[in-house]
This record gives structure tokens, sequence and C-alpha cells, in this order.
């Protein structure tokens, strides 16, 4: 069997007592310093922009509700992410019950896939509001954010397996810890390999895919002057009002649209350039049969 300690920080698989024990103090203790700094900035920056956004709740905008839930989701990997992890590299050993462990396990991932899928929803919103205007009209406005919802519904249900797969395992003899054990040789490959397709790959290609379709369309309708029926304006300007989009000009698609565009690119690509080294360390831990693992 193959064990892990934190999501995707992968011991090496043929794992001895001694190198379970073996902690550098140096390394905890820079490990510690660097999940302060990072739970700090995240804790302080996401709460300020919650409370900027709450504020200016009244305008009503889609854009607000995205971002909003977007800062709830990476408030949710800083509470049960980074700050388990913290105490976890303090205490060294898990402190706790198994129920906790099972749980603290779920949640650290359910933040992962509802930072990445309230990105993805954002965008495909964006799309929908740009590319197929009519349809956004004829759905008019609603109580619930579809896309929204449907992005912690799939997060929750996408993380389930956390509790199966982590358990309170005894490590040594009277010593117990929060653990998962995977199937040799090829569970926790298939483990690690799953959490980046579903976290970074694939909504990394759908979102890629949606802005080249967006960006298609701004080009059309601003330098190339597509035309427009004098009906299918109006309609398009009643969508932006009903939809909390801008709306849409004689030349097509406005400048405050485009700047919302814009907006939604530098998330994605902040998203994208953060996550993308830890995967493919992740990755190349787990693949490269000669790779050195670490403890944490």
């Amino acid at each position: 069997m193959s064990v892990t300690q934190s999501p995707f920080t992968i011991i090496s698989t043929n794992v001895t007592t001694e190198d379970v024990d073996k902690r550098n103090p140096y390394v905890a203790q820079w490990n510690i310093a660097l999940l302060t700094i990072v739970f700090c900035f995240a804790t302080f920056g996401n709460c300020l922009v919650l409370f900027t956004l709450l504020r200016r709740r009244k305008h009503n905008a889609l854009m607000h509700t995205f971002m909003i839930h977007l800062c709830l989701a990476d408030l949710v990997v800083a509470f049960f992410q980074v700050l388990p992890q913290l105490i976890w590299d303090i205490t060294d050993r898990f402190q706790g019950p198994d129920f906790l462990c099972r749980s603290v396990r779920y949640l650290q991932v359910v933040g992962m896939f509802a930072s990445s899928y309230m990105i993805v929803a954002m965008t495909f919103d964006r799309h929908q509001a740009i590319c197929r205007p009519m349809m956004t009209f004829k759905k008019g406005s609603a109580r619930w954010n579809i896309p929204v919802c449907l992005a912690w519904v799939a997060s929750g249900v996408l993380s389930l397996p956390q509790i199966f797969i982590f358990s309170k395992t005894e490590v040594h003899p009277g010593v117990y810890d929060c653990w998962a054990n995977f199937v040799q040789p090829w569970g926790i490959k298939a483990y690690v390999t799953w959490i980046t397709l579903a976290v970074l790959i694939l909504p990394a290609l759908f979102i890629t895919t949606c802005q080249v379709l967006i960006f298609r369309e701004i080009h059309h309708s601003l330098y190339l002057g597509t035309e427009r029926s004098p009906g299918s304006r109006r309609k398009e300007k009643l969508v932006g009002g009903m939809n909390g989009v801008p709306p849409v000009s004689d030349s097509g698609v406005t400048k405050a649209m485009s700047k919302t565009v814009r907006m939604t690119l530098a998330i994605v690509l902040i998203y994208v350039i953060c996550w993308a080294p830890f995967f493919i360390a992740q990755l190349w831990n787990v693949w490269n049969e000669k790779s050195g693992t670490s403890r944490k």
C-alpha cells in the first residue's frame, strides 16, 4: 500500500518507520512560516474583496455574484485547507478523531474544486451573455444563479471520494495519523492524475475554449463591424438590462463588456499560473519512479 499525508504531497511507496519519523526542523519551520503568510494574505484579501462586493450588491450585477462566490470558495481553501495543514505542521501528527480526519480531507478538496469551477461558471456565463445574447434574453432573471449552484454541487459531489480514501490510520504501534491507503502500484497515480484532470486540466481547456469564442465575437463586433438588424440590437439592449450585462451598443459588444472579459481572463491566467507548478510537481512525484518524495 502507498500512503499520503497532505491531499497530494506523496510519501514514497517504500515507506519505512524511520522515514516516517524523519522531520527536518528547519524545513518544518519554513513550512509553518509560509503557510501562516499564505493564510493571512488569503483571509485578509478575500475578506476585503468580499466586504467591498457586499456593500455594492445593490447594483445586482452578475459579475458581483460570481466574484462573491469566488471569494467564498477561496476562503474555504484558506480555512479548510491551509489552516488545517498549518496546524498539522505545528503538531506534527493529526490531532482528532477519525470523523474529523475525513471531514478535513473532504473540505480541503471541496475548496479546490469550488475555486476552479467558480471560474468555469463565470467564464461560461460571459460566453452566454456575449456569444448567445438571445438565449440569455429568453431565460431572463432567476432567483438562483444556476452556474454558481452547479459549481458548488459539483465540488461537493466530486470531493466525496476523500471521505473513503482517508482515515485515521495507525502508522506505528500506538501512533495514529490521518493518512490514505492506495492500492499498489496504480492507486496513487490514478488519484493524483484524476485530481489534476478534474481541478486544473479539464477546467482550463473549457475556459480556454470559451475565451477563444468570446474574443472572436468581440473582434467581429468591435473591429469588423458585424451588421445587426435594428430588432436584434433592441433585444440585445434588453438582455443587458435584464441580466446585469452592460447594454450592447449599435457597434456590437460594449467596451464595458470587453473590460469584464479581460478581468475574467486575468483571473483565469492567475489561477492557472498559481496552480500549474503544484500539479506538475505532484504528477512528476508519482509518475517518475526515480523522484524523491517528502513527508508533507
